[in-house]
């Protein structure tokens, strides 16, 4: 339990661990199906405005995006244009993911560059991007370094507000934290996936002062899933699932509101990512935030009794997907919404 000694339950920005502002919505189920426990697709646009008005009343102003996301930026940008006032909100919006790709040579990758962020600009209605992040880590030095250079010169004009990366291994996350061109990160953890916090990697991050975000603190839906009736190649994290189903039971919470509790409560400093289709999940998911039941020392326990799982199981990337096509699972509009069951 070394990861737990000292830890100060506090973000870097001096809030309060439950204090919504640390929350991040996720947008990627607003422009596409995604999700293994998604059943409905997009949300409406009422109800999108409604989630918006409700994140807005809780203190929620930070939205995740990309262009990969499908009509995820469109949406918001239009949303956001038809709110009383959208000042405030911070968009991290992530480069396409095909900005640079084997074959393809420096004028075509920068211009690629250039038409995504040109793209980006106009989906969201925002001159100036307050965060754009690499949605592949293999980018930061595509081209010779041309690719980041690009990035920094938009930086330096104005019109990009922060730069980072999107970390999809642990490995990609230290490389990340590593680089001092890096101010913003996005990595995924969760109670199925204790690969960082066993790594100490969330105190590092805010000892050097990185802005971190952290996506998939449901494993896309695992978290929501009966542990008995998992897929197959999801029956390693039968166990581990089981085991926090019986603890959110002896708590007298819901499995989701343990989930949550743990990205709160050991992932010092950071912003965790939120992803709803309705506005009455995220009402759920903001009592479970402030739900004050589950603390750090009960967390500590249910932590040390989980195993760390192997990537094949916690990395949606490396799921089997219909057709046997590996980019599925990618945040594509073919998305783990698509994963037979």
């Amino acid at each position: 339990m070394d990861f737990l000694v000292n830890m100060d339950l506090t973000t870097w920005q001096g809030m309060r661990a439950r204090d919504p502002r640390r929350l991040t919505l996720g947008s990627a189920q607003w422009g596409m199906p995604y999700g293994i426990a998604n059943r409905a697709g997009p949300p409406p646009d009422a109800t999108l405005a409604a989630m918006l008005d409700l994140a807005r009343a809780a203190g929620v102003r930070a939205i995740d995006t990309a262009r990969a996301y499908g009509a995820s930026e469109a949406r918001i940008g239009q949303a956001l244009q038809e709110e009383p006032s959208s000042d405030g909100w911070r968009v991290i919006t992530k480069l396409a993911p095909d900005v640079h790709e084997t074959g393809v040579g420096i004028a075509e990758c920068l211009e690629r560059v250039a038409a995504s962020l040109s793209e980006s600009r106009v989906a969201l209605g925002q001159d100036l991007l307050p965060v754009v992040l690499l949605h592949r880590f293999a980018h930061r030095h595509a081209c010779g370094g041309k690719l980041w250079r690009t990035l920094l010169a938009e930086r330096e004009t104005g019109r990009i507000g922060q730069l980072g990366v999107s970390a999809a291994t642990p490995e990609e996350a230290w490389a990340a934290l590593d680089d001092p061109d890096i101010e913003v990160l996005q990595v995924a953890s969760s109670l199925l996936d204790l690969r960082l916090v066993r790594q100490g990697f969330f105190p590092r991050a805010r000892e050097l002062g990185r802005t971190v975000y952290v996506r998939s603190i449901f494993l896309q839906g695992v978290a929501h899933l009966d542990p008995t009736t998992l897929p197959g190649f999801l029956a390693p994290a039968a166990e581990a699932l089981g085991t926090i189903h019986a603890a959110a039971a002896g708590l007298d919470v819901t499995p989701r509101a343990l989930f949550l509790a743990f990205a709160r409560e050991l992932l010092p400093g950071a912003h965790p990512i939120v992803g709803c289709e309705t506005d009455a999940q995220l009402a759920e998911l903001l009592e479970d935030w402030s739900d004050e039941r589950i603390d750090a020392a009960a967390l500590a326990q249910l932590v040390e009794a989980l195993p760390t799982l192997e990537a094949e199981v916690v990395d949606p990337s490396r799921w089997p997907t219909r057709g046997g096509d590996p980019a599925a699972n990618q945040t594509t509009p073919r998305s783990i919404a698509t994963i037979p069951r």
